[in-house]
């Protein structure tokens, strides 16, 4: 759900950087519709204060910024890092459904599966595995004959 008071955090902060040069842009409209105008402009960046920050470090300290040339000084923001996958809301359950519709991995033939098992194991154990790696080895588990 989309932050509703970044716009308003947003005019303050940039109210104190220019004073009065940076609302008497709009003199003759309703702030609450400039307002509007700018969650609007700024709707994709409202979870993404990073991007927000680096548009205020990029902004000409003489000239307040428009809606549409401050929406894109965001776009100019690298991209987010890549982040992990959040931890499984229910390990317990996730471990179930494993257990529940695959054949049980205790008897493994060959070591062409063993690492198939151990990350299955480790999984079972609460460590975090990449969700690729087990879909990979749990797809190697079913599989009979499998060379993985």
């Amino acid at each position: 759900m989309p932050r509703t008071d970044f716009v308003q955090a947003l005019f303050h902060r940039l109210t104190l950087r220019y004073g009065r040069a940076f609302l008497a842009r709009w003199e003759d409209v309703s702030v609450d519709e400039v307002k509007a105008d700018w969650k609007r402009e700024l709707a994709n960046y409202a979870e993404r204060p990073q991007a927000i920050e680096y548009a205020l470090a990029l902004m000409d300290p003489a000239e307040p910024p428009t809606a549409a040339r401050f929406r894109e000084l965001c776009a100019s923001a690298p991209a987010p890092a890549f982040q992990a996958a959040p931890e499984p809301k229910e390990p317990q359950r996730a471990a179930e459904i494993r257990r529940k519709y695959l054949r049980p991995v205790a008897p493994i033939a060959g070591r062409e599966r063993a690492w198939a098992a151990r990350m299955v194991q480790r999984a079972d154990a609460g460590e975090r595995v990449s969700g690729y790696s087990l879909r990979m080895a749990l797809d190697a588990l079913k599989r009979p004959g499998s060379q993985f």
